[in-house]
């Protein structure tokens, strides 16, 4: 699959582009041989992917993908929801973007984070945490690096902006996961990305056909959840950070 996705590349990028592994249930004895091969690290999923190619790790199958990752110094890149926390709360449904906030809620990337800092502490893996949308979760990701642990993390333009009292009802193009929160959870993560707790703002750009968007019924539990922006992140970021006074 490497091998194919390089060949397509190859003659038709215009920038300097890379790939990444997935990491998998079964795909254990795989990860060397793509490290190997060239690519950045692994992506793994700790709750459904929403594709169903992509399968998430269980608890004792990323401890176990750490510990391989471990031997051979490659990084892990985490899409942090606790499955758990979300199959108790309410399901996504309707053109309510608050009803939407409820299906993801903060607890489920703060208990997620927090196993994952406990398990590179355990094995001594890199681990990146994917596109933080929960303020609540700096705190700790501090006290893990001052304890040691390799953890880094980024967050991405539209948490950075939006805020979920401003989302209109049956506006999906707002719709990602880990979701757009309220403004009171956005300032401090400006605040962590002031003083290096956040190392990076990525755009997660999620591209899709509008169709996938849901517009017809405005509904959030059956649009396609990703933030189109890739054109907009840069300027976007620059202007609110100015306004804070970066």
């Amino acid at each position: 699959a490497l091998r194919a996705k390089r060949e397509a590349a190859e003659g038709r990028v215009c920038v300097d582009v890379g790939f990444w592994g997935g990491a998998v249930p079964g795909n254990l004895g795989e990860l060397r041989g793509l490290h190997d091969a060239g690519v950045f690290g692994f992506k793994c999923f700790l709750l459904h992917s929403g594709v169903e190619e992509f399968p998430h790790l269980g608890p004792d199958e990323l401890t176990d993908a750490l510990r391989e990752l471990r031997a051979f110094d490659a990084l892990m890149i985490v899409h942090a929801e606790d499955p758990h926390v979300i199959d108790h709360a309410p399901p996504a449904h309707g053109a309510g973007y608050r009803d939407f906030l409820r299906s993801r809620p903060r607890g489920a990337e703060n208990l997620a984070i927090a196993r994952v800092i406990e398990l590179a502490r355990r094995t001594g893996c890199r681990v990146h945490i994917l596109h933080l949308s929960s303020s609540d979760a700096l705190p700790m990701i501090r006290s893990a690096r001052h304890d040691g642990v390799r953890i880094t993390v980024e967050t991405c333009p539209h948490y950075l902006t939006f805020d979920a009292e401003e989302i209109a009802e049956g506006a999906t193009q707002f719709k990602c996961c880990p979701p757009i929160r309220e403004a009171a959870n956005r300032e401090p993560l400006w605040r962590g990305l002031a003083d290096g707790t956040i190392d990076c703002v990525v755009s997660d750009h999620s591209p899709c056909t509008p169709e996938l968007k849901r517009f017809d019924t405005g509904d959030f539990g059956a649009a396609w959840g990703g933030i189109a922006s890739l054109q907009l992140g840069l300027p976007v970021v620059w202007t609110e950070a100015r306004r804070r006074g970066h």
